[in-house]
């Protein structure tokens, strides 16, 4: 079976919610600890989860032409998580004062340009290791990021404390 765009969007949307979410529980536990260690391994650890996402995302786009995938993927990835910033701020905590911070358009510049710079690094690669989009490929990014929804929310909504 060929994938093509629609599943392939499907795919980036369910790749970046999961990134997302796993990113959040990540940084949640450092975080409450000490913001400085939280903002460190952010700076560590998201780049790479939202770099490999955008690299398994676009070195699967149906397409010959990868540049449009990576404008696709940074389209889909920025809309994904300005609309997971909304649920997790103003939604879960109702705290729309902590969403707008400079840092958050910074966090969405960051988003926007991930795809372009994986694209610049791993060009080459990418398109020798292309791959065709198959159902199972669903599967693992869509367990990642409903649990780590879950398990954020949970943390979230009853107000649970580490240390």
């Amino acid at each position: 079976m060929k994938s093509n765009i629609s599943q392939w969007v499907l795919y980036n949307l369910v790749v970046c919610f999961a990134v997302y979410w796993l990113s959040n529980v990540i940084l949640w536990y450092p975080w409450s600890i000490n913001e400085q260690l939280g903002q460190c391994i952010m700076l560590t650890v998201n780049p790479i989860l939202w770099g490999y996402a955008s690299y398994v995302c676009i070195k699967k786009y149906p397409k010959a032409h990868l540049f449009k995938g990576v404008v696709f993927n940074s389209i889909i990835f920025i809309v994904v998580a300005i609309v997971s910033d909304m649920v997790l701020f103003a939604g879960i905590q109702n705290a729309m004062d902590k969403l707008m911070h400079v840092t958050t358009l910074y966090g969405w510049a960051f988003v926007v340009t991930v795809p372009f710079t994986i694209y610049l690094l791993f060009k080459n690669k990418m398109k020798a290791k292309k791959k065709v989009l198959v159902g199972d490929d669903f599967k693992i990014p869509l367990i990642i990021g409903l649990f780590s929804f879950m398990v954020i929310s949970i943390i979230l909504l009853f107000n649970i404390r580490f240390g």
